[in-house]
C-alpha cells in the first residue's frame, strides 16, 4: 500500500467511529527523557475511545482522564525542581502498562532551522566535499555528558498539523554525540556545565527548508505572498482531484531509499534485466541525444529513465580501460554487459571517467546500460564531445549518439512513482498545488513542530536564513509570524526565541559569488529588525564566516554564545554581555559619521591596526570606503570622498571578517543607517 493510499484510509477510519487503538503515548515520552522542570508538564496520547487513564510519577504527582470519542487523553503534570534522579511515568489503562524510565528533570529547549542548525557533530561528508566542525574530535572524546539528553525528530512533511512523531532521546556520549546537532549540544554543554542542571534538547530540522516551512497556517497566511496557502493546501488534501487518484493508483520508491545510500537500489526486479546483454530493448523507443533531451525537458519532466545501446569492439583492448560518461546534470548508474562499472547517486562533484576492468570487456559486441535519475533542470546527455572508452589518454571507441529509452518513474509529491505506460500516461498536478516537499509552506510546522506541542520547554534557539536570503524585505515580516505562530501553540506568549544571524558566506565550492546581490546583509538586517520583538535574542557571527563554505566549522562559539542569552534572560546571569553591538544610532558631525551601538557599554576593541567594512554615502546615495577609529564605546568614520556624510553603512557584503568587537570579544552585525 503507499502511502497516499495509507493517508486516505486514516481518515475514513477516523471519521467512521471510535478508535480502537491501543494505549499509546506521544513519542517524546520514553526512556532518557528530560522533563522541564518547575513546569507543567502534558502528557498525552491514544487508547480506545472510553478508557480510563492513570498516569503517575515517581516523584509523587499522579493525575487520571477519560479518553474521548476519538481516543485522545491527556493530563498535566506538575513537576518539581532538577533533583539528579533518576525518575519514571508509569501509564495505564484497564488492560495495559507502559512504564518510561530513566527520567531526568531539568531544562529542555527546542532547537530547529535548516543546514547549520542540523550539522552533526561528526560534520558533513559530501562526495568531494567534507565539511567538518572545528575541534570535534576532542569533543566527541570528552562527550561523557549522561544528564545531556538529545531528541532528534525524524524528517516529516505533513499537509495538516500531524500527530505523527519518530524519534528516541540519546545520552551525550562518545559513541552517540557525533550523530548530535552541533550547535545544539555546545549550546547544552554550556548551560549544563554553568547551571548544573540536565539539559534535554529537542532537534528538529531541515537542511535548505525556507522559514515558510515552519510557520503555522493562521499566521503565514498573512504574511505578503502567502495569502493563497490554505487553497494551496486544500488542493493537494483534496482525494477526488486527477492528480491525487493518479498517485493512488501507483506504486512509488521513496526518494531517501534511492539517492544518498551506500549501494544502488533496485526499484523492481524486473528492471535487473535492463542491464543484461540478451535483454530484447526493441520495445523501447529509439532515440538521439537531442530527442532525448527534449524528453527530460516535457513538462519540466523529473524522474527515472534507462539507456541502453551496443557497442562492438573488433577486437579485444590492450590496457587499461577509462570510460568516460562526459557531462550529465543528472545522477547514474552505469552498466557494461551486466556488470556496475559508474555510479553516481550523491550529491557532490565526481569524475566522470571510470576504469572498467578488463574482464567485463569482450570481443564483438557489448551492452552499455545507464539508469539515470533526475531531480531537477534538463536532464539525460549533455553534448559532449568526450564521451566514450580510452586507453591512456586516446580514445579508441566513442558512444553512439542513438539510444533505446525507457522511461520507468516520475519524481512527484517527494518520491519516484513507477510508470506502466511511459511518460504520457502522467497526470500532472494543478499549478496552485502544495508540492510534497520540505520547502512547501507550512508543511515542516505541520510535519515536525505540531507533533510537540504541548510538550513543556524553555525556549527556542533557531539558526536559519540562507533559503530566504534572497527575500529579506518579507523576511522581516515572514520571521516575526513564524515566532508568533510557534508561541501561539505553546500558548506562550513571552517564549524565549534566540536565533542566529546567518554568517558572511562568499560562494566557494557551492556556488559562484562573482555577480551576486549583497543579499546576505539584507537578511542580517532583517534579523536585526526582528530584535524589537519580546524575549527574543540574536546571536552575531560575522567574524566566524567561511568564504568556500556555508557550513562554518566554528560551532562551539554558536552554540555557547546563544548559551549567552539563556543565561542573561533566563537564568539570571545579570551582568553577563550576551551580544555583540549593535547599531543604535548615528550623528553626523564636521564632516565625520560618529556612530553608537548596543552592547558596547564596556567599550569596543579591534584587535587590528585598522577596522575595516565602514563606507559612507553622501547626498548622491554613492558609497565610499572609510576610515574609522574607536573613542571609548563609539567609533568616528570618515571618507576623503565623502566631505558632507548622509548614510553609513558597515560590513555590507555577502563575505566579511569583521574586526569590531565589544570588550567582550563578541562581534558588531553588519547595519546600514539608512534602513
Amino acid at each position: 500500500m503507499n502511502k497516499l493510499s495509507l493517508f486516505f484510509i486514516l481518515i475514513i477510519v477516523s471519521c467512521s467511529g471510535p478508535s480502537e487503538t491501543t494505549l499509546s503515548v506521544n513519542s517524546l515520552f520514553t526512556d532518557n527523557m528530560i522533563i522541564q522542570q518547575n513546569a507543567k508538564l502534558s502528557v498525552w496520547g491514544n487508547a480506545k475511545s472510553g478508557s480510563l487513564i492513570h498516569v503517575q510519577s515517581s516523584w509523587g504527582v499522579k493525575a487520571t482522564t477519560t479518553t474521548n470519542f476519538e481516543g485522545k487523553w491527556s493530563v498535566i503534570l506538575n513537576t518539581p525542581a532538577a533533583d539528579h534522579e533518576q525518575h519514571k511515568l508509569i501509564i495505564s489503562n484497564e488492560n495495559q502498562t507502559r512504564v518510561v524510565q530513566n527520567i531526568l528533570l531539568g531544562e529542555v529547549w527546542l532547537a530547529s532551522g535548516q543546514s547549520n542548525m542540523e550539522m552533526p557533530l561528526k560534520g558533513f561528508n559530501y562526495t568531494k566535499i567534507k565539511e567538518v566542525v572545528e575541534g570535534a574530535d576532542k569533543e566527541i572524546s570528552e562527550a561523557n555528558f549522561p544528564e545531556i539528553r538529545m531528541f532528534t525528530v525524524n524528517r516529516n512533511i505533513a499537509f495538516e498539523q500531524s500527530d505523527k512523531l519518530e524519534g528516541s532521546w540519546i545520552e551525550s556520549s562518545p559513541e552517540t554525540v557525533k550523530e548530535f546537532s552541533a550547535v545544539a549540544y555546545f549550546f547544552a554543554k554550556k548551560l549544563h556545565l554553568e547551571l548544573n542542571v540536565p539539559i534535554g534538547i529537542i532537534h528538529s530540522s531541515w537542511g535548505g527548508s525556507p522559514a515558510e516551512s515552519w510557520t503555522r497556517l493562521d499566521y503565514l497566511k498573512q504574511v505578503n505572498g502567502f495569502q493563497n496557502t490554505e487553497d494551496r493546501l486544500q488542493i493537494a488534501l483534496d482525494p477526488n482531484s486527477p492528480y491525487n487518484k493518479w498517485l493512488l493508483d501507483h506504486e512509488f520508491v521513496l526518494w531517501d531509499s534511492l539517492i544518498e545510500v551506500d549501494q544502488m537500489k533496485w526499484i523492481k526486479a524486473k528492471h535487473k534485466r535492463f542491464v543484461l546483454s540478451e535483454f530484447e530493448d526493441s520495445s523501447w523507443e529509439k532515440m538521439n541525444q537531442t530527442e532525448i533531451s527534449q524528453v527530460f525537458e516535457k513538462n519540466d519532466f523529473n524522474g527515472i529513465v534507462w539507456l541502453r545501446q551496443k557497442i562492438n569492439f573488433d577486437k579485444l583492448p590492450e590496457g587499461n580501460v577509462t570510460l568516460d560518461i562526459g557531462k550529465t546534470d543528472d545522477l547514474y548508474a552505469v552498466f557494461l554487459n551486466g556488470q556496475l562499472v559508474a555510479r553516481k547517486e550523491y550529491w557532490g562533484e565526481a569524475s566522470s571517467q571510470y576504469v572498467i576492468p578488463k574482464s567485463i570487456i569482450k570481443k564483438g559486441l557489448n551492452t552499455i546500460a545507464i539508469r539515470f535519475i533526475d531531480v531537477w533542470g534538463i536532464g539525460g546527455l549533455d553534448a559532449d564531445s568526450n564521451r566514450g572508452f580510452y586507453i591512456e589518454n586516446e580514445k579508441i571507441k566513442s558512444l553512439e549518439q542513438s539510444w533505446r529509452v525507457n522511461v520507468v518513474a516520475y519524481q512527484t509529491n517527494g518520491d519516484f512513482y513507477l510508470l506502466k505506460q511511459g511518460i504520457d500516461e502522467i497526470v500532472y498536478p494543478k499549478p496552485n498545488r502544495m508540492p510534497h516537499h520540505p520547502n512547501s509552506p507550512t508543511v515542516l510546522y505541520n510535519g515536525m513542530i505540531a507533533p510537540l506541542v504541548p510538550y513543556a520547554i524553555k525556549g527556542v534557539i533557531w539558526y536559519q536564513g540562507e533559503s530566504n536570503e534572497s527575500r529579506a524585505e518579507q523576511y522581516s515580516h515572514l520571521f516575526p509570524a513564524l515566532i508568533d505562530s510557534w508561541r501561539a501553540a505553546w500558548n506562550n506568549p513571552n517564549m524565549p526565541f534566540y536565533y542566529v544571524q546567518i554568517a558572511p558566506y562568499g560562494g566557494g565550492s557551492w556556488g559562484d559569488n562573482s555577480n551576486k546581490k549583497e543579499t546576505g546583509p539584507e537578511l542580517r538586517e532583517s534579523q536585526m529588525q526582528t530584535l524589537t520583538k519580546n524575549d527574543v535574542g540574536m546571536v552575531i557571527i560575522t567574524d566566524l564566516g567561511d568564504e568556500k563554505l556555508i557550513h562554518p566549522p566554528k560551532k562551539k562559539e554558536v552554540g555557547e554564545r546563544l548559551a549567552l542569552w539563556a543565561m542573561a534572560k533566563n537564568y539570571n546571569y545579570d551582568d553577563l554581555v550576551y551580544s555583540g553591538p549593535v547599531f543604535r544610532s548615528v550623528e553626523f558631525i564636521n564632516n565625520k559619521a560618529l556612530v553608537s551601538f548596543e552592547h558596547a557599554e564596556s567599550g569596543l576593541f579591534c584587535p587590528d591596526s585598522e577596522i575595516r567594512y565602514f563606507e559612507l554615502a553622501g547626498t548622491d546615495g554613492q558609497y565610499y570606503p572609510a576610515k574609522a577609529y574607536i573613542t571609548k564605546n563609539q567609533v568616528v568614520v570618515w571618507a576623503k570622498k565623502v566631505p558632507n556624510p548622509k548614510k553609513i553603512r558597515y560590513a555590507w557584503k555577502n563575505y566579511v571578517k569583521v574586526n569590531l568587537f565589544n570588550m567582550e570579544g563578541l562581534p558588531a552585525s553588519s547595519f546600514r543607517s539608512e534602513n
